[in-house]
């Protein structure tokens, strides 16, 4: 059971599942504003705590646009909702504790 030799005629295209090819569907882009909104998230972290609000916004429309389909990036988008959060909590905490 030998596999047949690849030849270069046209139409003898050589499809491998998971490599791509002509048969592959394509990947929507990575959502810029969800990107966008992790890295903002990350800097709110050690910078200024009050952007992490920036950071969860941007997250939220980064991951309403890949629950419709057309980017993708879901794991980026939580993550900077979820430190965007943690940031702007520890601000306000900070900010609580340093007026007492």
């Amino acid at each position: 059971m030998s596999q047949q030799p690849l030849s270069n005629a046209p139409g003898d295209e050589y499809f491998s599942p998971g490599h791509g090819g002509l048969g592959a569907p394509q990947r929507p882009p990575m959502s810029k504003i969800a990107v966008w909104g992790f890295v903002i998230a990350c800097v709110s972290l050690f910078v200024f705590g009050f952007i992490g609000l920036v950071g969860m916004f941007l997250g939220g429309r980064g991951l309403r646009a890949i629950r419709t389909g057309r980017a993708r990036g879901r794991g980026l988008a939580i993550a900077g909702i979820a430190i965007g959060a943690a940031s702007f909590i520890f601000y306000l905490v900070s900010m609580f504790i340093s007026n007492n």
